[in-house]
């Protein structure tokens, strides 16, 4: 079966259109994430999908979370939140371990899977 998946998802993951493939999914994770924080499972989930291998499904992942944190930092710049932020104390800390974290797992999940 893996081998089936490989196949329908290989223009997908190499071909003409692999970088707009993983484009539009980091967008439409980032959008996911927005709504709920299980946006980043989906966002992980998505990058994962379009990855080449394994170990590609991890750097997609972990960019997916950075590209995240820097919207989430952005945002609260533009609300003019960062003493609130700031507050937050240990809570920050588990927002920034999570960005990082959950897509990674699910790439990888994902990758793994298909």
């Amino acid at each position: 079966m893996s081998t089936r998946t490989d196949s329908a998802l290989a223009p997908i993951r190499t071909g003409r259109y692999a970088e707009l493939a993983l484009i539009l999914a980091t967008v439409v994770g980032v959008a996911a994430t927005m709504v709920h924080w299980a946006g980043l499972l989906v966002g992980g989930a998505l990058v994962g999908l379009v990855a080449t291998s394994v170990s590609r499904a991890v750097v997609n992942g972990l960019t997916f979370g950075l590209v995240v944190l820097f919207a989430f930092a952005a945002w609260i710049l533009v609300e003019g939140l960062p003493s609130a932020a700031v507050e937050l104390g240990d809570i920050w800390a588990l927002g920034v371990v999570a960005a990082f974290v959950l897509p990674l797992a699910a790439a990888v999940a994902v990758r793994a899977l298909s």
